[in-house]
């Protein structure tokens, strides 16, 4: 049996970690700095939502989070393996728009306060008529958890009805990610029109990356095409590798086309069954945890690196542009040196003020002189060197980072620095 290793001393190390992830940043226009923004935030997703909070209190309730792609069906499944409506659904996209955790009322402690999903705000929802709406006027459902609790779910498990992991809102679309890495049980819908599509694939694909405790329900079936969708939908798991992951099919029914009911029981009885399983069974529930938390924590090897790659490609881009910033002013420094030991800023109208001095000129008009006469030769050099860092940074990917982009002040502001810091020396 896969153990469940919940040492101080792992704690220790994941947190410091965590800190570390939380502290990269990847603001340069690399080529794969959204790839890198985008492995942060999971990784981030799983360590404050699941791998953490589980390894604190493994006693803790498995949550099982029931995500897919629209019209999945997700939000009856959940209702109807409830027994009742706990979950918007109907033919209005999208419907979950407050994600749904339910859990039997003694484990409700377990996610009312902050133990997992903390940036998210709970909310509860007083006894109310089947009929009535389940959306609370004023509520934000961007960060919101609607907690409920059912006695028809056993003790020891959880389930969270997420929004659409392929939502037209891209808020949705994040919470949706965000919810299904605080999961220790992955329940993956699909439809029987949409079984191949990009969407659930990749999240399919995902758990097998991370190894994580993978369900996969193949909703909304036609009675006629059972047998041959079910056996076109395994072997496209098989040849994934993905073969052995339990599988569930739901026949489409009234109910699954309008989603204002609920199944009957018998339609969802074996995924019920397996699900209550690890919740009861102390081997299958330990089991399930202990897969999901390994595959996350075996997942660091590669993660990690790819993390630091992306991290070093970002440092060695910044050195690039200084470096093209300070060589093109070093540059154009020597230079003005050069020009000032020559005597160049004695030229032109100061070197007349100088030789007028001090008869045929005053001290002001000397003093005016020279400062016109060195800004001149200071605005030049800033010049040049901007000129130098442009057509360096011209073939510099990093350089279009806003704030970047455009960095050349205008001429008017730099020659009214360059006379004050002048006059000031």
């Amino acid at each position: 049996m896969v153990t469940l290793d919940v040492r101080p001393q792992l704690l220790d190390a994941l947190s410091a970690l965590r800190d570390r992830v939380a502290a990269a940043r990847f603001p340069l226009p690399l080529a794969g700095a959204p790839r890198a923004r985008a492995n942060r935030d999971e990784l981030l997703a799983q360590l404050d939502d699941y791998l953490v909070p589980r390894l604190k209190e493994p006693e803790a309730p498995l949550l099982a989070v029931v995500g897919g792609s629209t019209g999945a069906g997700k939000s009856t499944l959940v209702n109807s393996l409830v027994g009742r409506r706990v979950s918007e659904a109907g033919v209005l996209r999208p419907t979950t728009r407050t994600p749904v955790l339910v859990c039997h009322p003694e484990d409700h402690h377990w996610f009312s306060g902050m133990r997992v999903l903390p940036d998210l705000t709970r909310v509860w929802v007083p006894h109310r008529d089947p009929d009535d709406d389940l959306l609370l006027l004023g509520e934000n459902p961007a960060r919101v958890l609607r907690v409920e609790t059912a006695d028809t779910l056993p003790p020891g498990i959880a389930l969270l009805d997420a929004p659409d992991v392929d939502s037209l809102v891209a808020d949705n679309r994040v919470l949706a990610a965000e919810l299904i890495c605080a999961a220790d049980i992955w329940v993956m819908v699909t439809t029987a029109a949409r079984y191949a599509d990009a969407v659930p694939w990749h999240l399919l694909r995902t758990a097998k990356e991370y190894d994580a405790t993978l369900v996969t329900v193949l909703d909304r079936v036609p009675h006629q095409v059972v047998s041959e969708v079910s056996r076109q939908y395994g072997a496209l798991l098989t040849k994934a590798g993905l073969g052995d992951v339990p599988r569930f099919t739901v026949p489409e029914l009234p109910e699954s086309a309008w989603g204002g009911g609920l199944l009957p029981a018998s339609a969802v009885a074996p995924l019920r069954s397996w699900l209550v399983h690890r919740a009861q069974e102390l081997e299958a529930r330990h089991h399930a945890m202990a897969r999901t938390a390994h595959g996350i924590l075996d997942s660091l090897r590669s993660r990690m690196p790819e993390l630091a790659g992306a991290t070093a490609a970002q440092y060695a881009a910044a050195l690039r542009l200084t470096a093209a910033v300070d060589g093109a002013y070093d540059a154009e420094h020597a230079r003005v040196r050069g020009r000032l030991q020559a005597g160049a800023v004695l030229a032109g109208d100061a070197l007349k003020r100088w030789r007028a001095f001090p008869l045929d000129c005053s001290p002001e008009e000397l003093l005016d002189s020279l400062v016109e006469s060195l800004s001149a030769l200071l605005l030049c050099a800033v010049t040049a060197a901007d000129e130098s860092v442009d057509e360096a940074w011209r073939h510099e990917p990093a350089a279009g980072a806003p704030g970047l982009a455009g960095h050349v002040p205008a001429p008017e502001s730099a020659e009214q620095r360059i006379g004050v810091a002048v006059r000031r020396w």
